[in-house]
């Protein structure tokens, strides 16, 4: 009788055990658990489902020959291709005033990178011309309102132009999370803009410079 229990229980031993060697080849042959997408303008990226893309149009992203403007048209197009139709993304362009992207449809609805949204995007892209002046906060507040998981913001305006410590202060206040990345084209110039750059650095984000850009 004892040695039919004994027997009984070096089987179930003998079953865990091959069960736990069939488990463990299994996890080990799996491909790792993707991560949460990325996306990113000239060399910044985060994380996350939902992007909001705040490009600076005023005058002086023309100069020299539209290159600036035409630069971070491709930059924010290619951006926004390699979303996939599952991740959600709003562009607004601005100058004293805003420009925001709203394709096709319902008002409000989640816009995501479908293969419509992307051609209607690059309609709206295509025909944004750089003038006037240059004002940040209204613009990042907007995006802010729409509580993505990351801002990517492109401007070349000089420190006259930059936040002002309340606008700063607001922004911070209202980020819910937010991460803003901000590159600044030109900054060899003397166009860094240390709000900005506290912006990026005290909402977890990033702050890059960018001497010169390519041929448009």
């Amino acid at each position: 009788m004892r040695r039919a229990a004994r027997e009984v229980a070096a089987g179930r031993r003998r079953l865990l055990v091959g069960a736990a060697t069939l488990v463990a080849r299994i996890c080990l042959a799996a491909p790792p658990s993707p991560g949460l997408p990325r996306a990113g303008i000239f060399g910044v990226e985060a994380t996350g489902t939902r992007f909001a893309y705040v490009f600076d149009r005023s005058a002086s992203m023309d100069d020299p020959a539209g290159r600036p403007l035409a630069a971070a048209k491709r930059e924010l197009l290619a951006s926004i291709e390699a979303l996939g139709d599952a991740r959600q993304f709003h562009v607004i362009f601005y100058n004293e005033r805003l420009s925001i992207f709203a394709p096709p449809g319902p008002p409000g609805r989640p816009i995501f990178a479908s293969q419509e949204n992307s051609r209607a995007v690059r309609r709206f892209v295509d025909a944004v011309q750089a003038h006037g002046g240059t004002r940040h906060y209204e613009a990042v507040a907007a995006a802010l309102k729409l509580a993505p998981d990351a801002i990517f913001m492109l401007t070349d305006a000089d420190v006259d132009d930059d936040l002002t410590e309340d606008e700063l202060g607001r922004l911070l206040k209202s980020r819910r999370g937010t991460r803003c990345l901000v590159v600044q084209l030109g900054a060899g110039s003397g166009r860094r803009s240390p709000r900005l750059a506290r912006l990026a650095a005290e909402s977890g984000g990033e702050y890059r410079t960018i001497e010169a850009i390519g041929e448009p």
